[in-house]
C-alpha cells in the first residue's frame, strides 16, 4: 500500500479486512448451551451429500420460509468434541467445553441436496496466534497456505440454483460434493492437532450439527473485494489514513456560524430554521479540507437527520452558484432502519408547498435521494425508492424529450417569460436568479461586518455608549469656551490696570516702600477683579508674571478646544458611519424580519434566512440541476439512445464518473449500506483484448456521511472511507453499539499478527481509540480523529444538543443517564390535551407480580408479563386511537431484553388481533434494535426480570435504557415486576429509571387481564371483583370468617381510607378474636411525592401506623413495596391492582 501515508495504513487495512473474513467462519469454541441450538443431523448426510426428504430437518430448515424460496444456505459443523471428565470432574483452565474443529457453508435445496458455497474453514479462535495460545489446532499461516494450494469449485446463490434446478437426479450433484468432501477431510487431517483433540474431548462421531445461516458471505463480499484491491493501490488516500491513524489530543477553534452566513447557502423547508449546535455544527462540516473526518455527536431527538437534509442543501446550492459539476454525496450506515430513515427523510422532508419554484419540472421523480442497496434487493427496493434503475429509466430517449418540453413550458410559466425557449437560456436564467439572492446572503454578511466594524471603533473610541460620551465631551467643549472667554476678560482687564498704572510707581518701584505698595494693589485688583480660575492659573505658575500666565494658558486651552473640536467632529463620522450601517443593517433585515422589531440581532435574522432565503436558493438549485441534467442528457443522446436499445451501460472511467454526476444532478443524495457501497464504485480498466479488470472510485466520494456510526464496526466501513475526499460521521456512542462475535483474545493475536503493537499492555491504550473490532466503533474514530470539540464536557467533535422529541420529562431521564444535563429539553413538559380520551404519565408503571422463566435457548420469558401487555393494548385500542388520531399499531410500540419475550408478546398480541410487524400498520414489537433510530407516541418496556431473577442485565449497558426511553414521544410505560426496579443498586441505570418511576402516585397504571393463567393451577374457578363496591365488602367479609391469620400488602396506607371503608374497626374486632392481621407497607410511597421528602404526609401515615398498632395490627414498613394482594388462612388469597389501603384505590382483581 505504497499510496497511503505510512504502513501502519496498510497494517490496519489488513487487520480490519481479516477481521471481517474472520468474522465469516464463526467461533470454534461453543457452550453445551450454544451447540443445543444446532439441528442434530446424522454424519451418513455429510457423506450422501443430501438429506432425506421427508426428514425432520429438511422441514425445519424450509419453516417459514415463502414457497419461491428453492434453497438456503447452513453453517454445518460435521464434528463437535465434548470436554472430558476426569474422575467425575471436566477439565479445567482454558479448555473449552465444546469444540468444533471445522465449519461448512453450504446451500440445501428443498429436495435436501448439498451443493459448496465456500470453502470449509478451521474456526479463527482455534487457530494461532492468540492472545495465550492455549488452545489452537493450527495457525492461520497454515490455513491460508492450504487454502492458496488446494481449489475448490463453490457456487453463488444463482448459480447454485440453477443447478439444482437444472439436475435431474443426486447423480449430477455428486462429483462436486465428493470435491468437497475430500477438501474437507485434507482440511482436518492436514491442519487440526489431533493429539490435543485425542487427550482432551471426545468425539461425539454419530452425528453433525447444522443451522441455518444469515448471509454474512454475501453481505462481506464486496467489502472485501475492495479491501483486497486497496492492498495494491498506489494513489494517497488521505482520508483512509486519517480513519487508521487520526488521533487528536489539542483541538482547533469551532467556525463561528455567524461568520458564514453567506457559506451556508441551503435548507430544506420554510418553517423551521436550524437549532444553534445544528447550525453550529453545518458550518464546521462546509469548511472541511480534503482528508478530514468529523465527528457529530447527536443524542435522541436532536436533528440528525434535519442537519444531514441541511449539509446536503447547501453543498448542492453551493456547486450550482460556482457552476460546477454537483457534490456526490454519500449516505450510508450498517443498520437497515438509519439507512431506511435517511431515504425517507429525502422522500418526504424537502418540503414542496404552493411557491411556484416549489417541487420538480421534471415528472416522476418523488424523492431528492436515491437508494442504492445490494443487487439483491433492487427489485424490492425499486418498488418504494429511486434505484440504479430508476436512473437509467429517466435516460431513454422518449422520457427526455418528454421532460424537456414540460421543463419549458414550467419555466416560462414561472418567469412569465415565453423568450426562455430553451434550456440553456433557463439554466443561465435560474444561475442569475441564484446569484441574486446568493448576493443578498452576501450583503446581509458584509453589511452585519460593517455594522459591527462601526460599532467596534465606536466602542474603541467613545465607549459603550457613544451618544452619552459625545454629550459629556460637548459639555466639556462649551465649558472650556467659557472659561477660556472668562480668562480672555480677566486678561483684558489686567492689561487695563496695567495701563492705568501711574508711571511715577513704575519709576520709583526699587524704592521698597513704593515696591511694597504697588505689589499689594496689584493684588488687591488680582483678589477683587478677577476670577477664581485667573486666580488659580496665577496661583500656580510662579515666577512668571500674571500676564504671561494668562497669555499662555489661553494658548494652551485654545489648542486643547481646537482638538476637542476635531475630535467631536472624528466622532460624528464614527457616528454617521455606524448610522449608516445600521440603517444599512436593519434595511437588509426588514426584508426577512418584522419590520416592528428594530432590535433584530444576526442571530434571529440568521434563523429567518433558513426559512426563507436558503430555502428559495434550493428551490432555484433544483430547477438549475434539472436543466443541467437536460443538457448533458442532449449532449449524450446517441449514447442513451443505444443504452436505450441494448441495455449496457458501459462501465469504463469516462462513462461512470459522468453517470454519477447525472445521478446527482436529479437527487443531491444517494443512499447505501456500507456492505453494498463499494460494489457501486467500481469501474472497468482495459487490460487486453476482452479483458478488463475492476477498479474502485478512490477520493471520488466528496462527502461520506455515515449515521448511526455507534453501531458501525471499524472493519466494516474502514474500506469505504478510502472513496472518499472527506467524512461526516453522525451517531451516540451512548446508544446501540456495535455487535461483535470476535473474542478479545483473538483480537488481540490478530492485532499482533498485523503488527499493531509489539507488548500486551499496548493493546487497552489502542482501543481507546476506537479502531478495535471487538469494542471499537466508527463514531470512537472519528471522536478520535476530529480536531475539532465543541463542548469541553463531551466528546471530540460537535455535539446536537436542543432536543425536540419528547415531553422534558422524558428525555430528562435519558440526560441524567447518559448526557451529563447537556442536552436542551425543547418540547416542554408533560400535558394532556383537553380532547385526550386517555390520561398517560410521561413516565408510569404496572405492576405485575410475574416470574421469570429460562425456556430452552437460553432466552427468558414472562408469561404473565405478555400476557398483561396484549390484554392492556387490546383494551385500551379504542381509547389511544381516540386521542391520537391513529391506528393503535402505528401509536405503540413495544420493548423488550429478550428475543423470546419478543416472539410470546407478539403471539399474544395476534391472538388479539392487533397487527405486528416491521412495515406500515404493523406495530412494532422488539429488542431495543428494533426501535432503533425510531419513535412512538408510546412506548412499552416489557422487563421480563421477576424478584425470582435479579435485573442486572439491564444494568449492564446504559444504553439500553437510553434506546428505549428516548423512542417514547409522550409516555414510557414499564409492565413488570417492580421490585426488580426498586431493588437495584444505586448508581446503576434501574435504580435512575425507579426514580422516575415512583416519583408521583399518579404515574401507578391501574389493569389486570382478569383470570391469571399462572393462577388458575391453583384455582381453576377464581372469583373476579371489581371496584370498591365488591373489594371492600370482600375483605369486610374475610375478616369476619378468618380462622387464623390475615395478611395484607398495600403500598399505601391512609388513615381516613381504613377508617370510612370500616377496614380498622374490623381488624380491631379481628384481633379481638385473637386473630394475627398484618399489614406490609411501603415507606417511600407514603412519605415522598415528586421524590421530594413531605413531611405532612410523613406525619400523617405515622399517625395511621400509630392508630394500626393501637387496634392490634401489626404493620411492616417496607422499602419499595408494589404488590397488592390480601391472603387469609393459607387458603384464600386476593392479589391484583386493587389499592386496598388507599382513598382512591380503583382496579380489578
Amino acid at each position: 500500500m505504497t499510496g497511503m501515508n505510512s504502513t501502519k495504513t496498510g497494517q490496519w487495512l489488513r487487520y480490519w479486512r481479516n477481521s471481517l473474513a474472520d468474522a465469516e467462519s464463526g467461533k470454534g469454541a461453543l457452550t453445551s448451551k450454544e451447540l443445543h441450538t444446532y439441528l442434530s443431523v446424522p454424519v451418513d448426510s455429510l457423506k450422501n451429500g443430501y438429506l432425506d426428504k421427508d426428514s425432520d430437518v429438511l422441514e425445519s430448515l424450509f419453516n417459514n420460509e415463502a414457497e419461491n424460496v428453492s434453497l438456503v444456505k447452513v453453517v454445518y459443523r460435521p464434528t463437535a468434541y465434548k470436554l472430558k471428565f476426569e474422575h467425575g470432574k471436566k477439565y479445567s483452565g482454558s479448555f473449552p467445553e465444546i469444540l468444533t474443529p471445522v465449519i461448512c457453508i453450504f446451500w440445501v435445496s428443498r429436495d435436501g441436496f448439498f451443493l459448496p458455497e465456500s470453502s470449509p474453514v478451521i474456526p479463527r479462535d482455534l487457530l494461532s496466534p492468540q492472545h495465550d495460545d492455549k488452545l489452537t489446532l493450527s495457525s492461520v499461516r497454515e490455513m491460508d497456505k492450504f487454502l492458496d494450494q488446494h481449489e475448490l469449485l463453490v457456487f453463488s446463490e444463482q448459480e447454485a440454483i440453477a443447478l439444482f434446478k437444472s439436475a435431474k437426479s443426486h447423480k449430477e450433484l455428486e462429483s462436486y460434493w465428493t470435491q468437497y468432501l475430500y477438501f474437507t477431510r485434507s482440511l482436518f487431517i492436514e491442519l487440526c492437532n489431533d493429539q490435543v483433540l485425542r487427550e482432551r474431548y471426545e468425539n461425539k462421531k454419530d452425528k453433525g450439527y447444522l443451522i441455518k445461516s444469515d448471509d454474512v458471505s454475501n453481505g462481506t463480499r464486496n467489502i472485501l473485494k475492495l479491501y483486497d484491491w486497496l492492498d495494491g493501490c498506489q494513489e494517497p488516500l488521505p482520508l483512509l489514513d486519517n480513519y487508521a491513524l487520526g488521533c487528536c489530543t489539542t483541538y482547533q477553534p469551532c467556525v463561528d456560524a455567524l461568520s458564514a452566513i453567506s457559506l451556508r447557502s441551503g435548507h430544506s423547508n420554510s418553517k423551521f430554521p436550524l437549532a444553534d449546535a445544528q447550525r453550529d455544527a453545518l458550518a464546521q462540516v462546509l469548511t472541511m479540507p480534503e482528508g478530514d473526518i468529523l465527528a457529530v455527536n447527536g443524542p435522541p431527538g436532536t436533528g440528525k437527520t434535519t442537519f444531514v437534509l441541511s449539509v446536503v442543501a447547501s453543498m448542492w446550492v453551493d456547486a450550482a452558484l460556482k457552476q460546477q459539476e454537483p457534490p456526490l454525496i454519500i449516505a450510508a450506515s450498517t443498520n437497515n432502519q438509519a439507512v431506511t430513515n435517511i431515504i425517507e427523510a429525502f422522500g418526504k422532508d424537502f418540503e414542496e408547498n404552493s411557491d411556484p419554484f416549489s417541487g420538480r419540472w421534471l415528472s416522476d421523480i418523488n424523492s431528492y435521494g436515491g437508494y442504492f442497496p445490494a443487487s439483491s434487493l433492487e427489485n424490492k427496493a425499486a418498488k418504494h425508492y429511486q434505484t440504479a434503475a430508476f436512473y437509467r429509466s429517466l435516460e431513454d430517449p422518449e422520457y427526455i424529450d418528454r421532460a424537456e418540453s414540460e421543463f419549458l413550458l414550467k419555466a416560462q410559466r414561472v418567469f412569465g417569460d415565453n423568450q426562455l425557449d430553451s434550456v440553456l437560456k433557463i439554466q443561465q436564467r435560474l444561475h442569475t436568479e441564484l446569484n441574486h439572492h446568493h448576493q443578498q446572503l452576501n450583503s446581509i454578511q458584509h453589511a452585519w461586518q460593517a455594522l459591527k466594524q462601526a460599532e467596534k471603533h465606536c466602542y474603541d473610541a467613545m465607549g459603550s455608549d457613544a451618544e452619552l460620551a459625545k454629550a459629556a465631551k460637548q459639555v466639556e467643549l462649551l465649558i472650556m469656551k467659557q472659561e477660556c472667554d472668562l480668562i480672555s476678560h480677566d486678561l483684558l482687564q489686567w492689561k487695563q490696570f496695567c495701563a492705568d498704572e501711574s508711571i511715577l510707581l513704575t519709576l520709583l518701584n526699587v524704592l521698597p516702600p513704593i515696591a511694597r505698595k504697588r505689589q499689594l494693589q496689584r493684588e488687591l485688583f488680582i483678589e477683587q477683579r478677577l476670577s477664581a480660575i485667573a486666580r488659580q492659573i496665577i496661583d500656580t505658575t510662579e515666577n512668571i508674571n500674571p500676564e504671561t500666565a494668562l497669555s499662555q494658558w489661553i494658548a494652551a486651552q485654545q489648542q486643547t478646544i481646537i482638538q476637542t473640536e476635531a475630535l467631536l467632529d472624528s466622532w460624528d463620522s464614527l457616528l454617521e458611519k455606524r448610522n449608516s450601517a445600521e440603517r444599512c443593517w436593519f434595511n437588509l433585515a426588514s426584508g426577512f424580519i418584522s419590520s416592528a422589531d428594530t432590535t433584530q440581532t444576526l442571530d434571529e435574522l440568521d434563523k429567518a434566512l433558513d426559512v426563507s432565503l436558503r430555502f428559495k436558493l434550493f428551490q432555484l438549485a433544483v430547477h438549475y440541476w434539472e436543466a443541467r441534467w437536460l443538457l448533458d442528457c442532449r449532449a449524450l443522446e446517441h449514447e442513451l439512445l443505444k443504452l436505450s436499445q441494448t441495455g449496457k451501460e458501459k462501465t469504463g472511467l469516462k462513462s461512470v464518473r459522468p453517470r454519477w454526476y447525472r445521478r446527482m444532478k436529479l437527487t443531491p443524495c444517494i443512499v447505501s449500506t456500507l456492505h453494498s457501497l463499494p460494489g457501486c464504485m467500481t469501474f472497468s480498466v482495459y487490460e487486453g483484448e476482452k479483458e478488463y479488470s475492476q477498479s474502485y472510485l478512490v477520493n471520488e466520494i466528496d462527502l461520506l456521511i455515515i449515521d448511526e456510526a455507534g453501531q458501525v464496526a471499524p472493519d466494516t466501513a474502514a474500506a469505504s472511507f478510502s472513496l472518499a475526499k472527506r467524512a461526516l460521521v453522525i451517531g451516540d456512542i451512548h446508544q446501540i453499539k456495535p455487535v461483535s462475535n470476535q473474542s478479545r483474545a483473538v483480537d488481540v493475536g490478530n492485532m499482533m499478527q498485523h503488527q499493531l503493537f509489539s507488548h500486551r499492555d499496548e493493546y487497552n491504550e489502542l482501543c481507546l481509540r476506537g479502531r478495535s473490532v471487538v469494542d471499537g466503533s466508527v463514531m470512537r474514530i472519528a471522536q478520535s480523529a476530529s480536531r475539532y470539540r465543541y463542548l469541553d464536557e463531551t466528546e471530540p467533535g460537535m455535539f446536537l444538543r436542543e432536543h425536540r422529541r419528547c415531553f422534558d420529562e422524558i428525555i430528562s431521564f435519558c440526560n441524567d443517564l447518559c448526557y451529563q444535563g447537556l442536552l436542551l429539553p425543547k418540547r416542554g413538559k408533560y400535558r394532556v390535551s383537553s380532547d385526550n380520551q386517555l390520561t398517560l404519565p410521561a413516565f408510569g408503571y404496572l405492576h405485575i407480580d410475574g416470574m421469570a422463566e429460562s425456556p430452552m435457548g437460553g432466552s427468558r420469558i414472562n408469561r404473565l408479563e405478555a400476557a398483561t401487555v396484549a390484554g392492556w393494548l387490546a383494551a385500551k385500542r379504542s381509547e389511544l386511537e381516540t386521542t391520537y388520531g391513529a391506528k393503535l399499531e402505528d401509536i405503540v410500540g413495544v420493548i423488550t431484553p429478550f428475543k423470546a419475550q419478543e416472539r410470546l408478546i407478539a403471539e399474544l398480541c395476534e391472538a388479539a388481533g392487533i397487527k405486528v410487524g416491521r412495515g406500515e400498520g404493523e406495530m412494532t414489537i422488539g429488542t431495543v434494535h428494533a426501535l432503533q433510530g425510531a419513535e412512538r407516541k408510546v412506548v412499552i418496556f416489557s422487563a421480563v426480570y421477576s424478584r425470582h431473577n435479579d435485573g442486572s442485565f439491564i444494568d449492564n449497558d446504559s444504553s439500553m435504557l437510553n434506546v428505549a426511553v428516548s423512542r417514547a414521544k409522550d409516555s414510557f410505560l414499564v409492565f413488570g415486576d417492580m421490585d426488580v426496579i426498586s431493588s437495584a443498586g444505586r448508581g446503576t441505570p434501574r435504580h435512575l429509571l425507579g426514580k422516575y418511576l415512583f416519583s408521583c402516585e399518579q404515574n401507578e397504571l391501574s389493569f389486570s387481564i382478569g383470570s391469571r393463567p399462572d393462577l388458575m393451577k391453583l384455582c381453576p374457578k377464581p372469583t373476579l371483583i371489581n371496584g370498591s363496591e365488591e373489594h371492600d365488602p370482600f375483605f369486610l367479609n374475610l375478616l369476619s370468617m378468618v380462622h387464623k391469620r390475615v395478611d395484607m400488602v398495600s403500598p399505601w396506607l391512609v388513615l381516613a381510607r381504613l377508617t370510612d371503608s370500616g377496614f380498622l374497626q374490623h381488624m380491631q374486632a379481628a384481633v379481638t378474636r385473637g386473630i394475627e392481621v398484618n399489614i406490609y407497607t411501603d415507606y417511600y410511597f407514603n412519605a415522598f411525592d415528586n421524590n421530594q421528602y413531605h413531611a405532612e404526609k410523613d406525619q400523617a401515615f405515622k399517625q395511621c401506623c400509630e392508630a394500626l398498632r393501637n387496634s392490634g395490627v401489626q404493620v411492616y414498613v417496607m422499602n419499595r413495596v408494589h404488590s397488592k394482594i390480601v391472603m387469609a388462612d393459607e387458603q384464600v388469597m386476593c392479589v391484583g391492582s386493587y389499592n386496598w389501603g388507599e382513598r382512591y384505590a380503583s382496579g380489578a382483581i
